[in-house]
């Protein structure tokens, strides 16, 4: 089992203001393995990470994720699969 790292960065100065998803790649991801997503904002202090088994998410050419940001709190929401470390 080897965990497969995908980092992204939530940069909304290069964004239309309604362009809230975001997508993960998730090639060279076998159904034993752990996919760790990193996820960080361009100017803001926020930094979280999301786990998923490989078997959950293998059936998906990539993740896709919307980002709900109120100023002072950013939600990550995922589209299909959930993450096993944040059910939420």
């Amino acid at each position: 089992m080897a965990e497969i790292i995908r980092n992204r960065t939530i940069r909304p100065s290069t964004r239309l203001a309604s362009s809230i998803s975001y997508r993960v790649a998730i090639n060279n991801l076998t159904h034993n393995d752990i996919l760790v997503v990193n996820i960080s904002h361009e100017s803001k202090p926020f930094r979280k990470t999301f786990r998923f088994r490989g078997s959950d998410v293998l059936k998906h050419k990539s993740l896709g994720f919307r980002v709900k940001d109120w100023g002072t709190q950013i939600q990550i929401v995922w589209n299909s699969t959930q993450p096993i470390n944040d059910k939420a």
